[in-house]
């Protein structure tokens, strides 16, 4: 392949891997073409969100699916992707992606549901999923990462419990307020930069509502002072919670050989957890990771105070004890969520920013 070609190539690869899930759609990277075939992603780790638990380890996931992307994409365009971590400096992770050409063409099996994956936060249908459709699932992990299911009525009924605790906190506390209100996009079904409203999972008079109280803190807190958080927590939470096929969460076995081995242990989790949804999405199903229960109940575990409500404290507390009870240790759990079949097309989703403004100048 020549010089010119190999950029057109690489180009199309990273305009695929851009499609890569990140918390909030925060797309917390940028590239830096290095000649035709080499390619600099720059991860920003530095974000003060109080959902980058563990120094960040939301965003190093993302970029390990990333990574899975550009390695799944590179056959579609005669390339194979190989990466290496560089270092942190500066707050900045450097991955460093070499493109060599590949002995065919060809589209890999997931290459098609790479821009098909979303999040859905609405009710499931009831339905189980089946012992060869979990044995895929499955089958999409590394070997030293392993699944548990939580299928049963009480197991999703008490996990939906954990996840509506993890609401009242998020939705109570100033240190969430401005997160909330700067992702949730009001104006637009797509969006390349945030969530749009309408894929919140909420129904339109309590959408207009949130978007009233997110006007300022003062108005939220009178709408917490009425038990909103109860009745967000009810759409968002119970009724999501009760109507999927299962909860599930993903394992890994950490080594904690250095500070860099461990970053580079998380980036392949991510790489896992990625083919994991992309193999959902081939067999029809759709996903909702559960970010708030494992923030905040690796928070609590740790003793840390990460908000100045002593109320939000006890009830991340509270949730703490009941994931140790349901989950075992937190420790190595990089990924919490709950999947299903979905009852309809969603009206909304996250797009992302072109690639020209996620090249780094």
């Amino acid at each position: 392949m020549t010089n010119q070609a190999s950029s057109r190539a690489v180009e199309s690869v990273l305009d695929i891997a851009r499609w890569a899930p990140s918390g909030d759609n925060a797309q917390p990277w940028s590239f830096r073409v290095r000649g035709g075939r080499d390619v600099e992603v720059l991860v920003r780790r530095t974000n003060p969100n109080i959902y980058e638990y563990r120094q960040g380890e939301p965003t190093l996931l993302s970029a390990g699916a990333l990574l899975e992307n550009m390695e799944i994409a590179a056959p579609a365009f005669g390339l194979k992707a190989n990466w290496r971590f560089a270092g942190s400096a500066d707050g900045i992770d450097h991955i460093d992606v070499h493109f060599s050409d590949a002995d065919t063409i060809s589209a890999p099996d997931l290459f098609g549901e790479i821009l098909r994956r979303s999040v859905d936060r609405r009710p499931f249908k009831m339905r189980a999923l089946t012992s060869e459709q979990k044995n895929r699932l499955a089958g999409a992990l590394d070997q030293d990462i392993e699944i548990q299911w939580y299928e049963s009525l009480p197991d999703r009924r008490e996990i939906a419990a954990l996840s509506g605790l993890a609401t009242k906190v998020r939705l109570t506390i100033p240190e969430t307020f401005a997160v909330h209100r700067g992702i949730v996009d009001w104006k637009n079904r797509h969006s390349e930069q945030g969530i749009p409203s309408r894929a919140l999972g909420i129904d339109p008079l309590t959408l207009q509502l949130t978007r009233w109280s997110m006007g300022s803190w003062g108005r939220t807190q009178f709408m917490n002072a009425l038990g909103a958080p109860t009745f967000a927590s009810l759409q968002m939470d119970l009724l999501p919670g009760l109507f999927c096929g299962s909860y599930f969460a993903i394992r890994l076995k950490r080594h904690f050989d250095g500070p860099d081995a461990a970053l580079v242990e998380t980036l392949r989790a991510g790489q896992a957890i990625q083919r994991f949804w992309l193999m959902a999405t081939q067999l029809g199903l759709v996903m909702q990771p559960c970010v708030a229960i494992l923030a905040f109940w690796v928070y609590a575990a740790a003793g840390r105070e990460f908000t100045a409500s002593p109320k939000a404290q006890k009830i991340a507390h509270k949730l703490a004890l009941g994931a140790d009870a349901m989950f075992g240790r937190n420790e190595d759990i990089v990924f919490l969520g709950r999947t299903g079949w979905p009852r309809s097309t969603s009206q909304g989703r996250s797009t992302r920013l072109p690639l020209a403004q996620l090249m780094a100048r």
